[in-house]
């Protein structure tokens, strides 16, 4: 139950104008506790996930040459001005010839590889756990405590969102409750944590991006025959629109400019 104090001779209508006096065992015994339990869920988990994480995978050797193909394609392609066209020419033709065969991809068999899988299910259990666990423990020790109140003043919609767990008609939506700040206080805290640890692992908001945009956490699988016949064209391109960057080069250097 909220511990509050109504100055006395007052009725609580006009009370809720003023300011209302918070017990200060409730700063001791409820807010400070849940900052201390928070702080050390945070570094337990971030042990847990540096622990649990699989060791990355090596890329063979097969990946790495289609990877510095690419690569060395692209950049044939960006510096084409700076070679003759002969040596561009000879260039094209050998790349011509690497880029049109035919690459394995092993999409599915990535996709199916257990070690994947495992990650996957290992990050979801490092996310979801400790946040149940959580909720259960704030839930069963703190609920029902006013616990602060913010600087500014909040219309009554917001009461929904800052006073979880008391149902006080007349208290201003500017009071926050001990589960309510249990929310702010899980967000407001990785900050200091990444500050504390350097890399935090156990960030809750960055493991969810991760979860969204990449849910095997692995890198994506590229198709590699579409990469290269996209440089092929491209190369191609190139060389019919070739334009030697120092043609004039020699006549400009013995004219003295």
């Amino acid at each position: 139950v909220s511990v509050l104090y109504w100055p006395p001779g007052r009725e609580s209508t006009m009370a809720v104008q003023q300011n209302i006096l918070l017990d200060s065992e409730i700063r001791d015994w409820v807010l400070l506790p849940i900052v201390f339990i928070l702080l050390c869920v945070g570094v337990l988990r971030h042990y847990l996930t540096l622990a649990t994480k699989s060791k990355p995978k090596t890329q063979n050797v097969t990946s790495a040459a289609e990877q510095q193909l690419a690569a060395y394609s692209r950049l044939i392609i960006t510096n084409a001005g700076f070679l003759p066209y002969d040596c561009l020419k000879q260039r094209a033709e050998w790349l011509h010839k690497q880029l049109t065969q035919p690459v394995e991809n092993n999409q599915l068999a990535a996709a199916m590889d257990p070690s994947m899988m495992g990650d996957m299910m290992k990050r979801q259990v490092m996310m979801i756990v400790p946040q149940m666990v959580m909720m259960s423990v704030i839930t069963a020790l703190f609920q029902g405590f006013v616990v602060a109140k913010f600087p500014f003043s909040l219309s009554a919609k917001f009461k929904g969102m800052t006073q979880r767990g008391v149902d006080i008609d007349d208290l201003d939506g500017s009071y926050a409750t001990s589960l309510s700040l249990y929310f702010l206080i899980t967000f407001g805290l990785q900050g200091f944590l990444q500050l504390l640890l350097g890399q935090n692992e156990g960030d809750e908001s960055q493991m969810m991006q991760q979860q969204m945009q990449n849910p095997t956490g692995q890198p994506a699988q590229q198709d590699m025959n579409k990469i290269y016949k996209a440089l092929d064209e491209e190369l191609q391109f190139t060389q019919d629109t070739h334009t030697y960057a120092f043609e004039s080069a020699t006549h400009l250097l013995l004219q003295g400019k």
